[in-house]
């Protein structure tokens, strides 16, 4: 089952205000290893991560190899997680990040400022420091973890009318592991250019 985050609705055609980006994700968390992998496109200095759902790669990322130790011992995986595709227009046709919804206890998501002097003279700047009943650091804050970025170009575009159906689409095909490297698109299309 998929959730939609957004209208479900197409935008009339009187509305000017196109959607520029639409997040979709998972109702049920999924199982994820999150792991170092051999790539050769991996930049040097950094580390391929991998992110496999039983035996099918979700994602790919390159983070800075000094990181990768830190990384992992997060444990962030090791329950399962929802995953979502956030999916904006730009670049060939669509670009979405595959997002890990990680939850983290409230009062390590939490960042504090450092206190600044002149807050003190700002009429309201104690705003910021008045208790909220409503918080409460029990409660888990969802944060977003980068597991890779996905693309799909306009001429393979399987609902053109519907950003939000395109994006569930998307994720979908993410899911299932149908997913392939982009440079091997792009010269694909670069190839079957006729030559000018």
């Amino acid at each position: 089952m998929t959730l939609y985050f957004g209208d479900m609705l197409p935008p009339k055609p009187d509305d000017r205000r196109h959607r520029a980006n639409v997040i979709v994700g998972m109702a049920s968390p999924l199982k994820l290893d999150v792991r170092p992998i051999e790539d050769e496109l991996t930049p040097d200095g950094t580390v391929c991560i991998g992110t496999f759902h039983g035996s099918r790669v979700l994602a790919r990322c390159a983070i800075p190899a000094d990181s990768i130790g830190h990384f992992l011992e997060m444990d962030l995986f090791d329950n399962p997680v929802g995953v979502a595709l956030n999916v904006r227009r730009g670049g060939p046709g669509l670009t979405g990040n595959v997002l890990a919804l990680v939850p983290v206890d409230g009062a390590s998501a939490t960042r504090r400022e450092p206190d600044e002097p002149w807050k003190a003279s700002v009429p309201g700047g104690g705003y910021d420091e008045q208790p909220n009943s409503e918080d409460d650091d029990d409660t888990p804050t969802l944060v977003g973890i980068f597991l890779g970025e996905v693309v799909r170009f306009e001429g393979d575009r399987r609902a053109p009318t519907s950003l939000l159906r395109e994006a569930a689409d998307m994720l979908g095909c993410v899911l299932r592991g149908e997913v392939a490297s982009v440079g091997g698109r792009v010269l694909e299309d670069l190839t079957a250019r006729p030559a000018e």
